[in-house]
């Protein structure tokens, strides 16, 4: 079953109202702002759900007896009462900071009828209207939280008010049951100010409060890494926004530490074209990062195998007819799924260009590698000497990296590899992020070339010069792509079970990207 859609706008709002979590803390991570198009929208589908329940409210029997003059006593039944008509002329949903959440149904109307029966030495019976109107709702909410850090609500205040009630009886001695036409009103107004609160609360246990209780507060990304979205502190609300900041942080799952960063303020535009915003700051990705630095994942390797599978790709000129040939490396089974956007790449390789790893594919680079070590081959391994943060500026987002670059020789006959040269390489990398209607992914591209620096050599007349130009068509044809491919591991948006967004906008400003959309 699809969750009713006000409820999501009507989560958030409670959200504003919880007790004050935790005043002066951090920056928030991830902010989510309302804006007056999802109250609106909130009400609409709020003020739906509450007239279908009032619609199907249950009126009791009545009987009873009373003296009608000459006649004496007079036993009666008011029977098979049902309404007929429920209307809702005003309302109104508003924030109070402070005070709650308080929504407001006045002058509405409601119409009902009914069969009636009269007992004394004989039996009449026939049929009887009721019409109510200046039926007035006022509710607020009372706002808390429960041990796992969720928001919880409950109907702290409920009162109506009945204006007119107006009765009419038709039938055979219908005249009898008019004389206690005030009784019958009294009942139907005690049954209504008693049936909607009840039919309030009722409400807000069936649909309000699973559904703040499904609004996640830590996700699973994936084996190595969770995303926390618990509330950091007060939000603020004014007549216009309401702004919900969450804590926004990715953390270890096997072993959780404190992030090396905090998180920058965010100050949001003046934007409500959209029902919602969310502001995701850079501190999001930046401890994504970390943890996956920390999990040693930044560390990618290029054999020679490797490179064989992808030059026999470029041979056979269909992705389709590839089959990885190794099991025990996981970098062909990722190009597998990338190596159609690879191949216009690998064919503008220079016939000449050393793309194997082989001391005789740079001989004519390094003549003195080949002799020293003839006919065995290379292992290139690039790492991040510390996990890269990126940084919003309006429109772009942007890192500088700085790798560590070793060349190993694996000697014949033995497992062990020699160290050749390591070398420190820097970039400016440009970033894309991209949004579907519940998660976010993204790629990398450079914006400059790698810039190296050499820190230890066993080759003589080194040139670094022409390990940039390897390096850089190294990263451009096999650096870049296996980390976009990770990339596309996108993570989730802070959404309760079955929600989606659409008429989605991107915008990216000062430390955080603005994501604005209609809620589906």
């Amino acid at each position: 079953m699809r969750a009713r859609p006000y409820c999501v706008v009507m989560a958030l709002v409670l959200l504003a109202e919880v007790s004050r979590l935790g005043e002066g803390a951090s920056n928030p991570g991830f902010v989510a702002r309302i804006t007056r198009h999802g109250l609106t929208y909130a009400r609409e589908y709020g003020i739906a759900i509450l007239k279908n329940k009032l619609s199907t409210v249950g009126m009791p029997d009545i009987s009873g007896s009373f003296k009608a003059g000459w006649m004496g006593n007079v036993s009666y039944e008011f029977t098979s009462l049902r309404i007929n008509n429920f209307k809702i002329r005003n309302s109104d949903l508003s924030l109070h900071p402070g005070q709650g959440v308080r929504a407001s149904l006045s002058n509405n109307y409601v119409s009902l009828s009914g069969s009636w029966k009269v007992k004394k030495a004989f039996i009449t019976q026939g049929s009887f209207d009721v019409n109510v109107d200046g039926i007035s709702i006022f509710i607020s909410l009372n706002l808390g939280k429960d041990n796992s850090g969720r928001p919880t609500a409950s109907v702290g205040h409920c009162n109506n008010s009945i204006g007119h009630v107006s009765v009419h009886i038709s039938g055979t001695l219908s005249w009898i049951l008019n004389l206690f036409h005030e009784r019958i009103k009294d009942y139907v107004k005690n049954v209504f100010s008693q049936k909607i609160c009840e039919i309030v609360r009722e409400s807000s246990n069936s649909y309000l409060e699973p559904y703040l209780r499904s609004l996640p507060v830590t996700m699973r990304i994936d084996q190595v890494a969770g995303i926390d979205y618990s509330l950091v502190g007060a939000p603020q609300a004014t007549s216009t926004f309401l702004d919900t900041p969450f804590k926004g942080e990715f953390f270890d799952l096997r072993q959780r530490s404190p992030v090396p960063c905090d998180a920058p303020p965010i100050r949001l535009p003046q934007e409500d074209d959209q029902m919602i915003y969310f502001a995701i700051s850079e501190h999001v990705f930046n401890t994504a990062s970390w943890v996956y630095h920390q999990a040693g994942l930044m560390k990618f390797t290029i054999r020679n195998e490797q490179i064989q599978n992808l030059m026999k790709l470029v041979n056979r000129q269909s992705t389709s007819e590839w089959n990885p040939t190794s099991e025990s490396t996981p970098f062909p089974t990722v190009m597998s799924y990338i190596s159609s956007s690879l191949l216009p790449l690998l064919r503008k390789i220079p016939l000449d260009f050393p793309i194997h790893l082989h001391t005789k594919a740079f001989e004519a680079v390094f003549p003195q590698l080949n002799e020293s070590y003839p006919n065995m081959e290379l292992e290139l391994e690039m790492s991040l000497e510390s996990a890269p943060f990126l940084t919003f500026t309006p429109g772009n987002v942007a890192f500088m990296p700085v790798m560590n670059v070793q060349v190993f020789v694996l000697l014949p006959n033995s497992s062990d590899r020699k160290l050749l040269f390591q070398l420190r390489a820097r970039t400016n990398i440009s970033a894309t992020i991209n949004v579907s209607s519940s998660r976010i992914n993204g790629s990398l591209r450079p914006r400059s070339k790698l810039q190296l620096e050499l820190i230890h050599s066993d080759i003589r007349f080194f040139s670094l010069e022409s390990m940039e130009t390897i390096l850089n068509h190294y990263a451009t044809y096999f650096i870049y792509p296996l980390v976009n491919a990770k990339l596309k591991k996108a993570f989730p948006l802070p959404l309760a079970r079955d929600t989606h967004l659409n008429s989605l906008t991107l915008q990216i400003h000062k430390n955080f990207l603005l994501l604005g959309a209609k809620i589906d």
